[in-house]
């Protein structure tokens, strides 16, 4: 028997934590916005004070966008990468479940009334717990799949940006196995 997709676990690609480039940051800005005009970086943006660019990482529901920040502008120019996940859908998708909750009892409530002429319960008493209670998981769920799909989406930007580069990669943290955690003592 097939294991179901739902049951697979997927491994998230290990991002790096730098890129180590030997080039000055006006060809850093000059290749990237390269790729960015190639199509290759989706809504990037380049050179914002520390942000040297900022790339769009598509996540399923929610975005996160891929930062390169420098410290400093000396030889090679390290590049310290973050992922982080944008904050406006999140709060707009909150705000859409409170503000339905109860209108939702309203309306089922009515529904079961027209439909059912014996019925006659507290809707809310049972209406709330079955949407409220399933909430933390559903969103934690949401949150992991969008975070998972954003770290693919990064390494697949980091794949096209760091030869563009001629980047070298820099990771402090040992590479592991990619469900368990274990260092992997092969690599």
């Amino acid at each position: 028997m097939a294991p179901h997709a739902h049951t697979e676990s997927v491994a998230a690609p290990a991002l790096p934590e730098a890129l180590v480039v030997a080039l000055p940051r006006e060809e850093v800005v000059a290749r990237l916005d390269g790729l960015a005009r190639r199509g290759k970086l989706p809504e990037c943006t380049l050179d914002r004070g520390e942000v040297l660019f900022s790339v769009h990482a598509y996540g399923a529901p929610f975005d996160s966008v891929l930062e390169g920040v420098t410290r400093s502008g000396g030889q090679p120019l390290r590049i310290d990468l973050r992922l982080r996940m944008l904050p406006k859908l999140p709060v707009i998708f909150a705000l859409i479940i409170l503000l339905t909750i109860w209108p939702g009892v309203w309306l089922t409530d009515s529904m079961l009334r027209t439909y059912f002429s014996w019925y006659d319960f507290q809707t809310w008493m049972w209406y709330l717990p079955v949407t409220i209670i399933p909430l933390p998981w559903t969103l934690r769920g949401m949150v992991r799949r969008s975070r998972l799909a954003a770290q693919i989406c990064a390494a697949e930007l980091l794949a096209d940006i760091t030869p563009a580069l001629g980047a070298s990669v820099y990771s402090a943290q040992p590479k592991t196995d990619s469900v368990v955690g274990v260092p992997n003592p092969t690599t």
